[in-house]
């Protein structure tokens, strides 16, 4: 009897291992990328959830989790637009310098990527009057820390003016994760 309960024991330490080894190779592998928990393939949603929350609390800066951007991915301001209720000239959208080399282009109304495989990006964004950002540089400075630091010197592709109301910006930025 006793050689079987030993037995029994060595089983479920064996369990208890290969359990704990899962766990800590599920972790070391996240932090390396490999395995993704969160994985957000789907930019525009991404961009239209980031909307939706600088919507109801404006001048407040928001960044979004990580997104993996691909070549059939792209962000338009004419479907965030009929998304969050603005009009498509409420909406403007920009990609930091940094992400030239990474072959993202933007018109102020579309962020597009050329390149092969994915990129890990996030988005950086924040709703205001449209007067507020007639100076942009001081207000980014103000309001959004972090679109101040990516900040590619201007939105000149956009159209917000005065006559705007609400407006809001997006930028994508580099992700570190």
């Amino acid at each position: 009897m006793l050689n079987e309960r030993g037995q029994e024991f060595s089983v479920f330490k064996l369990l208890i291992s290969a359990i704990v080894a899962i766990v800590i190779l599920t972790l070391l592998l996240n932090i390396l990328g490999i395995i993704n928990f969160n994985p957000n393939t789907d930019p525009s949603k991404s961009a239209g959830n980031l909307l939706t929350s600088m919507d109801s609390s404006q001048y407040q800066e928001k960044v979004s989790a990580r997104i993996d951007f691909t070549s059939e991915n792209s962000i338009n301001a004419k479907s965030l637009a009929k998304e969050v209720g603005l009009d498509e000239d409420q909406i403007c959208l920009g990609v930091e310098d940094a992400l030239a080399d990474a072959q993202f282009s933007s018109n102020g109304k579309l962020i597009s990527y050329t390149g092969s495989g994915s990129v890990r990006v996030k988005l950086a964004g924040i709703c205001a009057e449209g007067t507020d950002f007639q100076d942009e540089t001081a207000f980014f400075e103000d309001y959004a820390p972090t679109l101040s630091e990516k900040f590619p010197g201007n939105f000149s592709d956009c159209t917000i003016t005065e006559a705007s109301g609400k407006a809001c910006y997006m930028l994508l930025i580099k992700s570190n994760e």
